[in-house]
């Protein structure tokens, strides 16, 4: 064989392995390395700084929220999600019983609980709505609460 031939074969098999190992679906780990690093000692809260973090911000006044939430995440004073440890129908039957509170009444749809899951549907005087969907997580004992709200303009 030609010396040019050889050399693109040997090319040739160069690249397909390069193609073959990057596009290989195994993960190459390397072992950490201990390394020394200088670090701050931890500062203890102030009562401030731990009251001000517990507050939930941004809840709408008119909708209320199970005691001992957790993970409140306010989206934008329309769209809720917290967790609670509690079953579904110590949520449902807490809701069921401070809406009225709020002003929020029941509308043409029935509260709806099978199973693990929930839906509640609500509206008050001005028009507004509110949907309410619980999940409970019977592994981890706890009930996710999503609240989406619809304001009239």
């Amino acid at each position: 064989m030609k010396p040019n031939k050889v050399f693109l074969i040997i090319v040739t098999i160069f690249i397909l392995t390069l193609f073959s190992v990057a596009c290989s679906k195994e993960t190459v780990t390397t072992a950490p390395v201990d390394n020394p690093v200088a670090t701050q000692e931890s500062i203890e809260p102030t009562q401030e700084t731990s009251a001000a973090t517990s507050e939930p911000t941004g809840v709408p006044e008119d909708v209320p929220i199970v005691p001992d939430a957790y993970e409140l995440e306010v989206a934008n004073q329309l769209n809720l999600e917290y967790k609670v440890n509690l079953p579904i129908k110590d949520v449902v039957e807490f809701y069921q019983q401070e809406f009225p509170n709020y002003g929020w009444d029941v509308i043409n749809n029935p509260d709806s609980v099978v199973g693990s899951m929930a839906q509640m549907s609500r509206s008050n005087a001005e028009g507004d709505r509110l949907i309410f969907s619980i999940q409970y997580n019977p592994v981890g004992e706890f009930a996710i609460n999503k609240i989406f709200i619809t304001r009239v303009p």
